[in-house]
């Protein structure tokens, strides 16, 4: 019996319905070879290729290995010469359907050969006591329990963090096994060389990183103590750790732990910070069988463009063991591998390679419970909380199972071991006082995630998950007894659902799919899984089709219609330019988040949104604030799950904005290789200044996306934006009609191969050289550089959350602790008698108010900015206000009959009509209601201009995106403006 993996990057097709084509021809040939395994095939058209790991007979293997390396099947064997040239038949028709290249691997040295049995590592742990079965060679169960080939959209998945990475890009900077074995070798003796002579045995040029996830690095290791381990559990999380550890060259998200963490293996190395692990470094990376290793590389270079050299081990882990043998290998421990081996020696791997039953190999992991040395996962060992592979040796184990003698063993990893005393599936064993203590303990660790918001969003889930369980286990224990547990489900294992699970369901070499299969039709033969479909049988809902999604959709699409909040830019516009909505009646509403629970609804309405304690008062009496529907008691305590409402008399501040916005339609299918659907395009909008981009605040009709959906007949909320734009900025802002186009040109956006250039006017003559720089004392934590006459500021950039009743709630300031952040700039001209001057910007990364920001650190603010150091004329800042005061009134007077929503009654509009401010008070009434800014007289619209976005798409295939210049970017045209990145 043995076993091949294999991979290859390669062009293909991102047409499903044409790539099943392949993908049958593929699962045909595996079937008449009688193999079993995983294969996957990638829908892309130049990003992904193929990914599989199959077992059966080494002349069914030879074959296959033959035929996918383009040769004729040398086999003596009529059916397997058939089945290889029905294949090539069919493979070389479906490429020259696609005019590209037959996928195919360039030598037998891309398989990647292995021999080991499942039951092997078991019997050499000796954990296989109660496991009396011989190994049988022939009995592919041992390995898979069927064959498995389907298309998918990555064949490593990453989430789409790394799908617009091209195949051109993943075949960089092989090191072959040799070569590989002898950058260790050195690399190792330079370590210790070091801490021979001084203690030190940090290696400050070159960083070995193991690709691999956690659970793999456990229990094996090149160069124990030096090599990085970001504790991954999935792929997926890879990219993340890339850039919290790039340095200040690349954009960067919060980090969990901003220090590198070391190989499990390792009890001494420490990690260098974060900012500066990866950068003007010599990186190594590695992995099992390579595949992960080619588009990590291919992104860390991207990521950190200063380096010293990018490099990863051709054919992973498992070539390397092939060519060199236990004695002389340096890597240490075992290869964790995908199927039921679980893991392998060095001895284990190669074509010729046979299972001795006995090993040598170094044991690196350790027991999480006594950390004892121990280096075999089984799969009934995996924690309660998420199903992660847990070390655990037989003692603790047998430990384990006497403490726990009713509901049996449970394990925790090491993300949940603080879970360990309180966090059981199996509640079955607990008396009444050890489940009420479980309960208090959940909601000690549930109460302080409730202030995280969205980073704490997925352990707060999983902690009210269990404290629902518990509950209702509770309950039913005290009305039923211990020995009447009514309609309560039994004990079944957690990936298989059945209650009498032989613990070899773990991962996707599982069982499970035939368990399936014998529920559904009651056939009592395991292997029969011909009636299941190739995809898993739980999906998971897109997040705009759930029934939450899709009521609240049908509820703003009801409340548009009702109070026509669609508008084009021209409706309602004067003469003056200003734009000015009537007033209507709506019902505001808001689930209670998790931070509010506990509080009272006067502290919720106080503290979030900015209401006065007398002003609640008289909403209240008015019959204008509801809790779930009903009028209640300010003093109410919030629970999770309500619902509060408020109705107001709504009333919309001015924009400046033309009678018509200018806006561009494209094809997405002509501008992108990849493509998407038939009916998705990009509507390129030159955004006015004073203009949000989403309703939100005191804005909804007078929203850029509700004016263009009205300006180019589009239905309500059916246009996404790709990207932000302050509300003062004006310029490109792309958006898509369809979620599939929006996540295609996000994805673009994010990578490296984008281009953006804006223009600014700022305050003073802007420096060409640094003789002319006249504000040189920027904070300690930032950083200047020229190239010619482009000025480089890289200055880490944090947000400043204050009270939500702040005007200062979201704005920026430079700060150490700050994500890294990078911009560039360029002086175009310069205007003596005003003192401005034009200066064109780009931000290589992407924060909010970036540019505002470095340019008021370096003493340039943007004209008209008043929130990073800008000045506005004061007659022009009373004029506005007076204007938009003027209209907001007028727009008042005007409007006889008051659209409602349909929820709201008669009698509560008049109350909330009564209740108005700004209808009650006039222009004292409007001053007070809102902020100057949201009447125009203070920063609504700045000099800063988005002139152009550039995006590769591939194959030296560039989209486009251009607007008008603004007026005060004087007789300039785009054809004048160079690129600064």
């Amino acid at each position: 019996m043995h076993c091949i993996l294999f991979y290859k990057y390669h062009p293909l097709t991102d047409d499903k319905t044409l790539l099943e084509t392949y993908r049958s021809a593929t699962e045909n040939l595996c079937i008449a070879l009688n193999l079993k395994g995983r294969i996957l095939i990638g829908l892309s058209n130049n990003g992904e290729g193929i990914n599989g790991t199959l077992a059966g007979a080494k002349d069914d293997l030879d074959a296959y290995v033959d035929c996918m390396l383009g040769n004729d099947c040398c086999s003596d064997d009529p059916h397997r010469r058939d089945a290889v040239n029905t294949f090539h038949q069919i493979s070389k028709q479906f490429f020259n359907e696609l005019n590209a290249p037959e996928l195919l691997l360039d030598s037998p040295n891309d398989f990647k050969w292995s021999s080991n049995s499942p039951d092997a590592a078991l019997k050499e742990s000796g954990d296989n006591k109660n496991n009396n079965n011989s190994n049988n060679d022939g009995d592919d169960d041992q390995w898979f329990p069927d064959l498995n080939i389907k298309i998918v959209k990555e064949i490593i998945s990453t989430g789409g963090v790394l799908s617009n990475i091209s195949t051109t890009e993943t075949s960089v900077g092989y090191l072959t096994p040799r070569e590989w074995h002898e950058e260790i070798k050195s690399l190792v003796e330079k370590k210790q060389a070091k801490s021979d002579a001084s203690g030190d045995d940090d290696d400050v040029d070159t960083v070995l990183i193991d690709v691999r996830n956690h659970k793999e690095c456990q229990i094996g290791a090149f160069a124990p103590g030096i090599s990085v381990d970001p504790k991954t559990k999935t792929f997926a999380q890879f990219p993340k750790w890339v850039k919290d550890n790039a340095g200040n060259d690349v954009e960067a998200t919060p980090a969990n732990d901003a220090n590198a963490n070391i190989s499990s293996s390792s009890a001494a190395a420490a990690a260098a910070p974060s900012s500066s692990l990866l950068n003007n470094k010599r990186i190594l990376l590695y992995c099992t069988g390579g595949i992960r290793c080619e588009k990590a590389s291919a992104f860390v270079r991207q990521m950190v463009p200063q380096n010293k050299g990018i490099f990863h081990l051709k054919g992973g882990i498992h070539k390397y063991l092939e060519e060199f043998g236990s004695e002389e290998s340096q890597f240490v421990g075992k290869n964790f591998v995908f199927d039921r081996r679980g893991a392998l020696n060095a001895s284990d791997c190669g074509k010729e390679s046979a299972n001795s039953g006995n090993s040598t190999t170094a044991i690196v992991g350790k027991c999480l419970y006594c950390k004892d040395p121990y280096d075999t996962f089984s799969p009934e060992n995996v924690c309660t909380v998420c199903r992660e592979p847990v070390l655990v040796c037989s003692k603790c184990k047998s430990d384990l199972e006497e403490k726990q003698l009713c509901s049996g063993p449970e394990f925790h990893c090491e993300e949940h071991f603080h879970l360990a005393s309180f966090y059981f599936t199996n509640l079955s064993g607990f008396s009444v006082d050890d489940l009420r203590k479980q309960l208090e303990e959940l909601n000690a660790h549930l109460n302080p995630l409730l202030a995280l918001k969205k980073k704490g969003k997925q352990r707060r889930k999983s902690l009210r998950k269990q404290i629902n369980k518990v509950e209702s286990f509770l309950k039913n224990l005290i009305e039923n007894g211990p020995n009447n547990h009514s309609g309560l489900a039994a004990t079944v294992c957690r990936h298989c659902g059945s209650s009498s699970c032989d613990k070899k369901c773990w991962g996707f070499h599982g069982g499970n799919k035939c368990l399936l299969n014998k529920l559904k039709t009651g056939s009592d033969v395991a292997n029969d899984c011909s009636d299941l479909p190739n995809s898993k049988k739980r999906t998971r809902t897109p997040s705009n089709q759930r029934p939450s999604k899709v009521l609240k959709r049908e509820k703003d699409l009801s409340e548009i219609q009702a109070l026509q909040l669609c508008q084009t830019p021209s409706q309602y516009r004067s003469l003056t330019g200003l734009k000015c909505p009537p007033p209507v009646i709506r019902r505001l509403s808001s689930s209670v988040k998790g931070r509010w629970c506990g509080q009272t609804l006067r502290q919720v309405l106080t503290s979030e949104f900015g209401l006065k304690h007398e002003r609640l008062d008289q909403l209240l009496a008015a019959g204008l604030v509801h809790i779930n529907g009903t009028q209640q008691s300010l003093d109410t305590i919030l629970q999770n799950g309500d619902r509060i409402s408020r109705i107001v008399h709504w009333h919309e501040p001015p924009l400046v904005t033309p009678a018509k916005i200018t806006v561009t339609k494209h094809s997405v299918s002509q501008l992108f290789e990849e493509g998407s659907s038939a009916d998705s395009s990009i509507y390129v909008i030159d955004k006015p200044a004073t203009v949000p981009i989403y309703p939100a605040g005191p804005f909804y009709a007078n929203s850029l996306l509700s004016m263009i959906e009205a300006q180019e007949g589009l239905q309500p909320k059916s246009l996404l934006p790709c990207h932000r734009l302050d509300r003062c900025t004006s310029g490109v802002l792309l958006c898509t009609n369809t979620s599939s186009a929006a996540s295609l040109v996000q994805r673009h956006l994010k990578g490296k191969k984008v281009k953006k250039l804006y223009l600014a006017r700022v305050k003073g003559k802007f420096p060409t050289t640094p003789a002319e720089m006249i504000h040189t004392n920027v904070p300690d934590c930032a950083s200047l550089g020229w190239n010619d006459d482009v000025i480089e500021i890289s200055a880490p950039i944090s947000v400043q959350f204050e009270d939500s009743s702040s005007d200062d709630m979201l704005k920026r300031f430079v700060s150490p602790d700050g994500k890294p952040s990078i911009s560039r700039f360029r002086t175009l001209s310069y205007d003596q008698s005003s003192d401005l001057s034009i200066v064109a910007a780009c931000p290589i990364s992407g924060r909010g108010h970036q540019l505002r920001l470095h340019l008021q650190v370096i003493g340039y603010p943007i004209h008209n900015d008043v929130q990073y150091g800008g000045l506005m004329e004061n007659e022009k800042k009373k004029q506005l206000l007076t204007m938009s005061v003027d209209a907001m009134l007028n727009a008042s007077a005007k409007n006889l009959t008051c659209l409602r929503e349909e929820s709201v009654s008669s009698e509560e509009a008049e109350s909330a009509i009564k209740m108005c401010l700004c209808c009650s008070d006039g222009r004292a009434g409007v001053e007070t209601s809102y902020k100057d800014y949201q009447l125009l007289g203070a920063g609504q619209a700045i000099d800063l201009h988005a002139a152009q976005y550039c995006i590769d798409s591939g194959n030296e295939h560039k989209a486009n995106f251009v607007t008008d210049l603004p007026h005060w970017a004087g007789a300039r045209s785009n054809e004048d403006l160079q690129w600064l990145n």
